[in-house]
């Protein structure tokens, strides 16, 4: 999953949280830029991001995350994902599952996964099966993210990424290769961030660059958002919610 919004779904469940839950909900609403080029031409999109993480009793949370995106050159796409995570205090551990939906044709993905946190940074990474029956494409994944805290509202990004996209019979493999930065003003809750990932496949190479804006809410600096568990917020991207 690449963009998150604040959807439907998202306030749906936000409504069935308890008061006391609710008070120490955390998370983010973005909006961000991203421009691809390709072998086959370039591309503008434009998209809204949200997640929000509750407590759901001991060292359980739960991480929603929803988004839509838009361009001039394809139809807009709606992603969505639920994740349930464990968090042990210097690591932590979970599961997902989500849907993308564009132009009628729906993929759905499953996967775990699990990050190690150190005093200055985050180890994280995830594996993921999708499918789409729409194009008869099963898809397998493997994604991780090394975050390196500057401070704790100046974060540093590695990501990276491999994939193997099955259809009839046929194969094909992607690798991405990514960097990025995100930097939250100190007693503010505005943050913002650019990325860059190069993407190698198959049939296809790609240069994909980012920029966002972000608000952020129930936490006062982006490494304790990631300690709740936003480290999983779009995973095996450079920069969290490309």
């Amino acid at each position: 999953m690449k963009k998150y919004v604040v959807t439907a779904s998202l306030l749906a469940g936000l409504s069935m949280v308890s008061g006391a839950a609710f008070a120490q909900t955390s998370g983010s609403v973005g909006a961000n830029f991203t421009k691809i080029d390709t072998d086959f031409g370039d591309a503008d999109s434009y998209g809204v991001d949200g997640e929000v993480i509750i407590p759901t009793g001991g060292s359980w949370s739960a991480l929603l995350e929803a988004a839509f995106n838009d361009s001039d050159d394809t139809d807009g796409a709606i992603e969505g994902a639920a994740h349930l995570i464990n968090n042990g205090g210097n690591n932590a551990w979970g599961g997902f599952i989500g849907a993308a939906d564009s132009d009628d044709s729906t993929s759905f993905v499953v996967g775990g996964e699990y990050a190690q946190f150190f005093d200055a940074s985050t180890l994280a990474f995830n594996v993921n099966y999708a499918t789409n029956d729409d194009t008869d494409v099963d898809a397998y994944g493997l994604n991780g993210a090394y975050r390196i805290f500057a401070s704790d509202n100046l974060r540093f990004d590695l990501g990276a990424s491999i994939a193997r996209a099955e259809a009839g019979g046929n194969d094909a493999d992607i690798y991405t290769l990514g960097a990025g930065v995100e930097y939250r003003f100190d007693n503010s809750p505005f943050s913002i961030g650019a990325a860059y990932t190069r993407a190698d496949g198959d049939f296809a190479e790609a240069d994909i660059f980012g920029i966002t804006a972000r608000w952020n809410f129930g936490d006062e600096t982006l490494k304790q958002a990631d300690r709740k568990g936003s480290t999983f917020t779009g995973l095996g991207n450079a920069l969290q919610g490309f």
